[in-house]
This record gives structure tokens, sequence and C-alpha cells, in this order.
């Protein structure tokens, strides 16, 4: 059982017809076993995190945060009293020593392709760039999470103006049939469309074999270990028997 489930073979050959279908039985259940686990473990690997969908969930994750570098951005960021966003601009974006991320358009995009990284930017501008820079299959990954609370904008007019339902009534109108939403797919590019069907392969650092490498180093010592407490007794076993060894010889020749 237990060679069968490490992928090794068995020691023990079986006669009878019953013992050699059970042990066939056996192996071929446990490599589709194997089979199964290593498949789930690559597509985990080739998937895209869905861990991360709130701003508490970017500011408790390994993801480090760059901006933008715009003059309201740099408003909002470094005058933030929300609790989450001000922690996110303190630990993520300027944390104590280190220079703010802010930066340019085109190299947070980058950064943020290599992975680990992620960029606040205006969606319309940047995903010129992400179809720039990002592979097909990169794109699939993307997340989005609203940062900014921002409203639509006021249309100042007169106090007082004979013009002010008017306005009122034309601006809902103009939203309740439509008219903003096309305008703003025209002037904004679209999210790009990504194309799951293409391979491409999923660099693994070592922070992500962190717990694997972890367990074979505790393996590693925990075996030396017995090695050497299996050496030591070997060596006074054998240390003991050469005694009682000569203690009988010396019995019998001497009495």
């Amino acid at each position: 059982m237990f060679g069968a489930a490490c992928q090794q073979g068995s020691p023990v050959e079986l006669k009878g017809v019953l013992g050699r279908v059970v042990m066939l039985i056996l192996f071929l259940t446990l490599m589709f076993l194997y089979t199964s686990y290593s498949a789930n473990i690559v597509a985990l690997l080739q998937s895209s995190s869905t861990q991360i969908k709130t701003l508490e969930d970017l500011l408790n994750s390994r993801i480090k945060l760059g901006v933008h570098d715009t003059v309201f951005n740099k408003y909002y960021f470094t005058t933030a009293t929300e609790p989450t966003r001000k922690a996110i601009y303190e630990k993520k974006i300027a944390p104590p020593g280190a220079v703010p991320r802010f930066m340019s358009m085109e190299e947070g995009i980058k950064k943020m392709e290599k992975g680990l990284f992620a960029f606040h930017m205006e969606i319309g501008v940047g995903y010129k760039f992400v179809g720039k820079y990002f592979k097909e299959g990169e794109k699939c990954g993307l997340r989005e999470i609203q940062y900014l609370q921002v409203m639509d904008p006021y249309l100042a007019v007169q106090k007082d103006t004979p013009y002010k339902e008017m306005f009122k009534i034309g601006l809902k109108r103009i939203q309740e049939h439509g008219l903003q939403n096309r305008e703003n797919r025209f002037l904004y590019e679209k999210r790009p469309k990504c194309s799951g069907s293409e391979s491409n392969f999923v660099s693994v650092s070592m922070v992500d074999c962190y717990p694997a490498l972890l367990v074979l180093s505790y393996g590693t010592i925990f075996a030396l270990l017995i090695l050497t407490f299996e050496s030591l007794w070997f060596h006074r076993h054998n240390i003991r028997n050469k005694i009682r060894c000569f203690l009988h010889e010396y019995k019998d020749r001497y009495h």
C-alpha cells in the first residue's frame, strides 16, 4: 500500500490470481489519483487568485501597490481619512523610509505584468497599455477593485435661473437613454478580451514553493537525526557484542 501510494514498486510478488487483481486495481487507482492531483496543482498555478476582492484583502496581501503619478491621485491618496485607505497609503504606497510609489502609466503596467503588483490607474487609458504589454493569457487574470469614492460631476448654473429644471430633466434623460454610457464607450478604451485557449507558462517563485521546501527541510533534518541515532546504536551494539565475545573467550581460555 505504501509503495503504491508513493508511485513505487512492491517487493512482494503475489502468486494467486486474486492477489494480483487486487494489486493491479490498487496501483491503477492510486495512479489516477496521483494524475488528478498533479493536474489540479497545475490548474491552480495557471489560474488567477480570486481571494483579493476588497481593499482589506489587498491590504493584507503580499502584493505591492503603485499609483499613477497625477495631481488628483496624490491628493486623494495623501488626504485619505478612511482607515483602510489610509493604511494602504501608509503601508503599501508610502511606507516609512521608502520613496512613495507614484510612477508613470507605462512603468506601472510593466510591473503589473510581471506579477505580484497592483496598479491604481484610470482604466480608460490604462487598458491601452495593457493591450500593448500583456500577453493574451495574462489578460484573463486581471481584477478590478474600486478605490476612489467619487460621484458624477455637477453642472453649475446661475442661481435662481429659470433653466435649472430644464437642465435637470435633460441630464436625467441623457443618463436614462444611455447617451452618456455610449459616449463613455467611445472615449474610453474597453477592457481587452482574453483568449483562454492560448497556453502559457506560469513562473513559480521560491515564495510559492516555501511550504514544500519547509517540509522537505524538516524531513531531511529528521532523517539525518534518525540516521545518526541508528549509527550510534549500531556501533554501541557492535562494541557490546565484541566485549561479550572477548569475555567469553577469556573465560573459556582461563577457566
